[in-house]
């Protein structure tokens, strides 16, 4: 290891009390000096984090990539992941700090305890989840009821049967407006105030040839 002498960390020290005033309390900010490896935190912000105290050794992954430092790669390391004695997983972002001549003297490492974000993702995840499309009771007219009007649910039923999005009800033969009745019923579409008499009227039928069509299709069952 190179021989490190006296650096002046003034400026950092105020840099780590800055940073600390920026960020809440699920970010920490330790400042390193390579002066001696195990005496090496020279101030600390939100400590509490991961128990780190001035006066501690330098971290094991600094320790790691010292040696790659002061070589043609960035003096930084960005969201990187680390654990603290108690196994909690931080998020941590770590700048070594050169000299004018590219040697690394000390190293200014950022940590975000982001368990809290993971818990509130979790909880969104949970609220915005919807049932399962193919397992849900009566899903299909469930849902398009709640985005469609009646007439556009008996327009789309009209679409499936004839395979034409533009067909004009009056030119259904009856066995045609007997099958969208049959898919109405299937999607418990008439179980709805006012359903027969809005079919019959999409339909161009009357109310007693649409209940006609339910009776038979009822008896089939």
């Amino acid at each position: 290891m190179i021989a490190i002498s006296e650096f002046d960390f003034s400026s950092y020290i105020h840099l780590v009390n800055f940073l600390g005033g920026c960020f809440d309390t699920q970010t920490e900010i330790i400042l390193y000096s390579l002066d001696n490896i195990d005496n090496s935190i020279i101030a600390v912000h939100n400590g509490h984090i991961s128990g780190k105290t001035i006066g501690d050794p330098l971290s094991g992954f600094a320790i790691a990539k010292l040696k790659d430092k002061g070589n043609d790669s960035p003096p930084y390391y960005l969201n990187q992941m680390s654990l603290t004695k108690d196994r909690l997983a931080l998020r941590s972002n770590s700048f070594f700090i050169l000299d004018k001549s590219g040697n690394p003297r000390g190293m200014l490492t950022i940590n975000t305890d982001v368990s809290k974000f993971q818990k509130a993702a979790e909880l969104l995840r949970d609220l915005a989840r919807l049932p399962d499309y193919e397992s849900a009771e009566n899903a299909p007219f469930d849902i398009e009821r709640l985005q469609s009007t009646p007439k556009e649910i008996i327009l789309k039923f009209i679409s499936e049967v004839t395979h034409n999005t533009s067909v004009d009800a009056n030119r259904l033969t009856p066995k045609e407006k007997q099958e969208v009745v049959s898919l109405l019923n299937r999607e418990n579409f008439f179980l709805m105030k006012g359903a027969v008499s809005q079919t019959a009227a999409v339909l161009e039928s009357s109310e007693a040839t649409i209940y006609r069509y339910l009776s038979k299709i009822n008896k089939k069952k």
